[in-house]
């Protein structure tokens, strides 16, 4: 065998600083729980079933399957009443975690995965927890383990469900589901109106109507508000902000950034450095809150 092997894994624009672990463990789920986040978690169940409701839209899972709770989604489990559900999870956050889900097609309206015959999934959450207590240098260890689960996760992943409803309301919600998973990729209007199954002229009207943006102008918004999100730490370069919000020409980023905040990315760093209560007001802001959920008078979606 040949002894001189060079492997690229990845460049700046994927130099991934700030994963970080927030914490572990594993416990019996015997009552109700809700929990809303400021970061990701993910669960496995090591035994028994129960069902998780997100977003008025209720799953069962049991053993052998997992599922992942995200940054402020309200997120309400519990245990069947007949079979206690064991869980393992580990809780983390970070700038490329929207990626790593997004290729696992993991998502608000896909929260839930499978683990294979082999146990695999299983194997490495047991892995992180006997991890997490071995010193020293733990926290090096966990974050191999988490690495490596995030593999599994994508190596497996399902095939997206779709949606049964033809309400413009869930196409849009869909919509923004897309964009806020792949906005860091070169997608386009049409990748947009096919990832919901409805046409590019169809979408349009879909926005225009409820939201007032076209497709195009609220994608525009949304990555800049992200990359307003990402100036805050000083540790990330430009070119790194605007690979890592889906433009691959930083001096155009620079131009797109400047016509939507007013001022320019070296700017706005400044004045956040200075002034770090300043917030960008996204025009978009109201229409990401107004259809965060649905509406408690609209039929959720079935899978």
């Amino acid at each position: 065998m040949s002894q001189n092997i060079s492997i690229h894994i990845s460049d700046r624009s994927h130099y991934n600083l700030t994963l970080n672990v927030y914490n572990c463990g594993s416990q019996d789920i015997e009552q109700e729980r809700r929990d809303r986040p400021d970061h990701y978690i993910l669960y496995y169940v090591n035994k028994g079933r129960g069902t998780i409701n997100i977003r008025h839209i209720s799953y069962k899972v049991e053993a052998g399957q997992g599922f992942v709770v995200f940054p402020g989604v309200e997120t309400i489990f519990q245990s069947h009443y007949k079979d206690t559900m064991n869980v393992t999870w580990i809780a983390f956050s970070g700038y490329l975690v929207d990626r790593y889900l997004s290729r696992a097609n993991l998502s608000v309206y896909d929260p839930v995965f499978n683990d294979n015959d082999s146990h695999e999934a299983g194997n490495l959450f047991a892995a992180m927890l006997s991890a997490a207590q071995q010193f020293p240098n733990r926290y090096c260890k966990i974050m191999a383990q988490l690495y490596s689960i995030i593999g599994f996760l994508i190596d497996n992943a399902m095939p997206e469900s779709k949606i049964g409803t033809t309400t413009p309301e869930f196409y849009l919600m869909r919509a923004l589901d897309f964009i806020d998973r792949n906005y860091f990729e070169n997608i386009t209007i049409e990748d947009i109106a096919s990832s919901v199954g409805i046409s590019r002229k169809t979408l349009s009207t879909v926005f225009s109507s409820l939201t007032g943006f076209s497709p195009k102008d609220y994608l525009i918004y949304y990555r800049i508000s992200k990359a307003v999100d990402l100036l805050r730490d000083r540790n990330l370069s430009l070119e790194m902000i605007a690979s890592s919000t889906g433009y691959n020409d930083q001096y155009y980023f620079s131009k797109q950034f400047k016509q939507n905040v007013g001022m320019t990315p070296s700017l706005c760093r400044k004045t956040m450095i200075e002034n770090p209560e300043w917030r960008f007001e996204s025009p978009i802001d109201q229409v990401r809150q107004r259809y965060s959920e649905p509406s408690v008078n609209e039929k959720p979606p079935e899978f």
